[in-house]
């Protein structure tokens, strides 16, 4: 197992033979061309690589992963991904309240690969949250969980779930469903609950976790929380990327699962 796990880690170039395998066979001028590497040197890592069972070389000469060397290659380039994830915004990782990310979806942070920290400047305080209003706007459906309350609630909601007839579920705390509730229409949110011709469901979660997500059919957008309690509306975590919307859906299903259905 040591000797393993030193061949796959412990080397950049062993690493990223097994990266480039993982894409599918090739042959050593493949790999040399790709890696940037002589014969020699491609050669000598790739001999390593299949005294573990790592790699082996075909009937055409063509390297490729053995079935654990798939395996490995696979948690490789997730590790790979989520130290990517992790050191590219470090600073929000380390200076927001993580406690509403469950274990499950920690364990897939490489699945956000890619996303853009959106930052608002000193001179445009709201500049995160407007842009952030103006790409749900675009959205055929929107799926959120949010420990905070949203002031333009009231009138998102009629001109995306009334008059856009747009697929909405929203997870959010007690305390949100309360502020919901007193500047809704109640006849209208009542008739939209029951009325099949809406798409709206809301759901209230049983624990008032620290978070705010937001994953349409185009974008993730994940919002945290200070230390001290307090949302930062200052930061975003933005992607476009499948992988990362992926990753949002199941967020939101994790907190869907956990929560109690809103019915007036």
């Amino acid at each position: 197992m040591q000797n393993t796990l030193h061949l796959a880690t412990c080397s950049d170039l062993r690493r990223r033979i097994l990266v480039s395998l993982g894409a599918g066979k090739k042959p050593l001028s493949g790999l040399r061309e790709e890696l940037k590497v002589s014969s020699t040197t491609a050669i000598h890592a790739l001999r390593e690589l299949e005294s573990e069972k790592l790699v082996f070389q075909d009937v055409d000469r063509g390297y490729a992963l053995t079935k654990i060397g798939e395996i490995v290659a696979l948690k490789l380039t997730d590790f790979m991904d989520a130290i990517e994830v992790l050191k590219m915004h470090e600073d929000f990782w380390l200076t927001h309240d993580l406690s509403g990310i469950p274990p499950q979806l920690f364990e897939k942070i490489g699945w956000l690969k890619g996303s853009t920290l959106l930052e608002a400047p000193a001179t445009d305080f709201f500049r995160v949250h407007t842009e952030y209003i103006n790409m749900i706007r675009t959205a055929k459906e929107i799926r959120g969980v949010s420990s905070l309350f949203i002031p333009e609630f009231s009138s998102l909601f009629e001109n995306l779930v009334v008059d856009k007839k747009m697929d909405v579920k929203l997870v959010v705390t007690k305390e949100v469903l309360k502020k919901i509730l007193e500047i809704a229409d109640q006849d209208l949110l009542k008739r939209v609950l029951s009325d099949k011709r809406f798409k709206l469901r809301l759901y209230m979660m049983e624990e008032d976790k620290k978070i705010g997500l937001t994953v349409t059919n185009e974008f993730l957008s994940l919002g945290l929380f200070n230390f001290d309690g307090s949302y930062d509306w200052n930061k975003d975590l933005i992607s476009s990327n499948q992988k990362a919307i992926a990753w949002g859906h199941e967020l939101f299903k994790y907190y869907a699962k956990n929560s109690k259905s809103v019915r007036l």
